[in-house]
């Protein structure tokens, strides 16, 4: 809970006998748990409001079912300022003590749904699960069978109350049910909308029939579920598959426009520069044009927001040093065309800056001469070999920018920095400028090839200027503490 703001959610039905046992349970790892209670007629309210004042508390006047009590405990939750919630049934049949597998699993995956898995075989045991009902383990393997045609993913346990949830990505995701299947479906939608969904093995205790309260009807719930299924079913051929095609199709469509943007582009431009001895004020002009291009096919991009922040007023008047992470995804990740590394939402800041890209960037045969145009530099194996061309750069006020992790990251996690933007900075004697990517790694994955809808946020924090860390500092101990700024300001977010 250290990068994240999580709590952990409690629906019960008519659970007082078990209730306290599972909040004193969760209390052991947070104190952050909001219980609901859904029409309770046992003493659950009773219960809660002498044992357990301190916790937020959801109430029902009848029971409306889980997938309306899971509803307003999200909407609870986000008002509350959680980034993510934790559900766990009340009948004592999960160990909170697997609380803090899910914690980990939100740090490695804050963007993904996290589903336990019963039937792990290092957790299986005869003992633990000896009680479960044999029509909910069919019910189960019914759900995960119909789970993997309506996605194309497996799940070996899709039935789990006990799962983690990031609250951000579940705003536009519908709840078409207000029972217990509603978790199901709410999955099945968020699998459409390319959010990632990854299973953890967990311990689960069923206690003997005569002490356990039990809301699973056999006949009637395996009924439900059947109808659900159908139903998602249907949408899967009506709307899922239709709208992933259509997504194929605009992703197409851009990259087509793309393609032919740059390839005539680039014959005009190349036209342009060799007919005459370009001004200054020509060449900032066309990087200008350059930005205003990298914005348009950023407004293009169908289903994703993008937003430049800039709090601070950076103008870019003055040259510096601009750095930026590299999350795993990016815009045109989906094209062999269009590399991975191209950064158009970096290109879309300012015209007062070039680049140092990869050397296969560099030579791309779509681009290259526009990126040579703009004054971009080669990744070089040593740093000092582009100094003098950079100094001459600075000299006419341009700012350099580089990805100090120097690849995209495998996760949302920052990598380790490398030290050559920090010795440029030290040795021009420059200002450093962080971006904050955030969001990219959601809105494409490293290994999809279309779009998810989502929210990309670039933001220009602060100019930090290096006279405040002294003239002994290293760019070793300059990498290290812009690496932990930016995993702080990734928390924050």
């Amino acid at each position: 809970m250290n990068n994240w703001r999580v709590c952990v959610v409690i629906p019960t039905y008519n659970n007082a006998s078990t209730l306290a046992s599972v909040v004193n349970g969760v209390a052991q790892y947070t104190p952050n748990i909001i219980v609901v209670n859904d029409g309770c007629t046992d003493g659950t309210d009773k219960l809660l409001a002498e044992s357990f004042p301190h916790i937020d508390v959801v109430t029902h006047n009848r029971n409306r079912g889980k997938g309306a009590a899971l509803l307003s405990a999200f909407k609870k939750a986000q008002q509350m300022g959680y980034t993510h919630a934790i559900t766990i049934d009340a009948d004592g049949q999960h160990a909170p003590a697997d609380l803090p597998l899910f914690l980990k699993a939100i740090q490695q995956a804050p963007n993904a749904i996290v589903v336990g898995n019963r039937f792990d075989a290092d957790k299986f045991s005869a003992d633990n699960n000896r009680n479960m009902n044999g029509q909910s383990k069919f019910a189960n393997r019914f759900s995960n069978f119909w789970f993997a045609v309506q996605t194309g993913r497996r799940l070996p346990d899709t039935q789990t109350g006990f799962r983690a949830y990031p609250l951000r990505l579940l705003r536009w995701l519908p709840m078409v049910t207000n029972r217990y299947e509603s978790e199901l479906a709410l999955m099945v939608f968020a699998a459409w909308h390319n959010v990632p969904t990854i299973s953890i093995p967990i311990n689960v205790h069923y206690p003997p029939r005569e002490e356990r309260v039990s809301h699973f009807r056999p006949t009637a719930d395996f009924a439900r579920i059947s109808v659900l299924n159908t139903f998602l079913t249907f949408l899967t051929f009506v709307y899922a598959i239709p709208r992933k095609i259509l997504r194929v199709l605009a992703t197409a469509v851009v990259v087509a426009l793309l393609f032919v943007l740059m390839f005539f582009g680039q014959i005009a431009m190349l036209v342009y520069f060799l007919s005459h001895r370009v001004s200054e004020a020509e060449r900032l002009r066309f990087h200008g044009l350059i930005q205003r291009i990298a914005r348009l096919l950023l407004r293009l991009l169908p289903g994703v927001r993008i937003r430049f922040d800039n709090p601070h007023g950076e103008d870019f008047n003055n040259p510096s040093i601009i750095i930026s992470n590299h999350q795993r995804g990016s815009f045109f990740s989906y094209s062999s065309v269009i590399p991975t590394s191209f950064p158009v939402y970096i290109i879309a800041i300012t015209p007062r800056m070039v680049i140092v890209t990869k050397r296969w960037v560099w030579y791309n045969p779509l681009y290259a001469v526009a990126i040579r145009l703009a004054e971009f530099l080669p990744v070089t194996r040593n740093i000092e070999d582009n100094q003098e061309r950079i100094a001459e750069l600075v000299n006419r006020g341009y700012s350099v920018m580089l990805f100090p992790e120097g690849t995209r990251s495998a996760s949302l996690k920052v990598q380790r920095f490398h030290q050559g933007a920090f010795y440029l900075a030290q040795r021009f004697g420059l200002d450093i400028v962080p971006v904050l990517l955030y969001g990219t790694g959601h809105v494409l994955n490293k290994r999809a090839r279309t779009l998810s809808s989502g929210d990309i946020v670039v933001t220009i924090l602060r100019r930090t200027s290096l006279a405040q860390f002294g003239e002994e500092v290293t760019p070793r101990e300059l990498a290290k503490h812009f690496r932990h700024m930016y995993e702080k300001e990734l928390e924050a977010n």
